[in-house]
Order: C-alpha cells, then sequence, then structure tokens
C-alpha cells in the first residue's frame, strides 16, 4: 500500500497514485488530514485491515535547516508504533545526488531521527553523487537504491550493506 503523506506538496497524492498505477499496486490511502503522523497512523490502519504486506509512506522533504519536518518525522514514529510497536521497520533517506556536500548536513540531522538507510537519486547527472560513499562510510547506513534516470525502473536496488566506519 502507498501513502501520500507529504502534506506540504498538493500534487503528491496524484505523483504518488501515478507511480502506484505504473507499478500495477492498487491499493492506495490517502486522507484530508494536514498531520503527516496522523495520515502515517490510519494508512498503517487500512493496510493492517487489506493484509497489505508492506506500507509505503511518503513524506515531505527533510533539510536539515527545517527544524520543524525533522521533528515532525520523529512524530510519524512515535505515533506508529502505537500500533507496532516494532515499526517503522525502514525509514530511508532520499537524497538527490546533485546536493553534494550538502547531503552530510542532511544524513548527519537525520541519522538520529529513525533513518536507517539510504536512497540517493539523479546520481546519472552529476559527478557530486559520489557523496553517496562518503554518507554510507561516515553514518555506516545501507543504500538501498540508487537512481540512474528519470524513468519508473530507474531507481535500481544497491547492496544494502554498510561500509566499515574510519
Amino acid at each position: 500500500m502507498l501513502a501520500a503523506g507529504d502534506t506540504f506538496r498538493a500534487a503528491a497524492i496524484e505523483q504518488l497514485a501515478v507511480l502506484g498505477q505504473a507499478r500495477g499496486r492498487r491499493r492506495r490511502f490517502a486522507s484530508g488530514r494536514s498531520d503527516a503522523a496522523g495520515l502515517a497512523f490510519e494508512a498503517l490502519e487500512r493496510a493492517r485491515t487489506q493484509d497489505a504486506d508492506i506500507l509505503i509512506v511518503d513524506t515531505a522533504g527533510r533539510l536539515q535547516n527545517k527544524v520543524g519536518l525533522m521533528a515532525e518525522l520523529e512524530k510519524i514514529v512515535r505515533v506508529i508504533r502505537k500500533l507496532d510497536a516494532s515499526a517503522p521497520h525502514a525509514t530511508l533517506l532520499v537524497l538527490d545526488a546533485t546536493t553534494g556536500q550538502n547531503a552530510l548536513g542532511q544524513s548527519r540531522r537525520s541519522r538520529h531521527r529513525a533513518v536507517n538507510g539510504l536512497v540517493m537519486t539523479k546520481l546519472d547527472g552529476t559527478a557530486k553523487g559520489g557523496i553517496l560513499a562518503a554518507l554510507a562510510q561516515k553514518f555506516a547506513v545501507p543504500v538501498h537504491y540508487i537512481g540512474v534516470g528519470e524513468g519508473i525502473d530507474d531507481l535500481q536496488p544497491s547492496m544494502p550493506r554498510t561500509l566499515p566506519e574510519r
């Protein structure tokens, strides 16, 4: 099941619906809520009642200088743990390769806020993507996917393992 938890972007629900249709996923959850944590809670309840094996909650971008959005991520985790104490099973930080060194700041602030994996997009369009190896090593966090284009099949699985810390 896919849930549009980006309550700040009007097109988030439609974008997730298009992605779900392209991948043959019929289960989508949307809510009129403006609170991402409440939406995530409702989505988890719905996923359980519909016997969904996986729930993906797409949330708003988390720039390191947006303290409120970073705190919102912590709230989402607290709220969904009321339904499932082991949730979330994975919290992936999606980084744009073109941000280069700014990705270090995003990762540093996100690491202690339940983020346990990375996704790096736009690796095909910049040399700044080399920061990915430094991030994986510095924060000992696995890279789950890499984006190498704009198409739906351009998000490629990575070897989800961590590099040893220095």
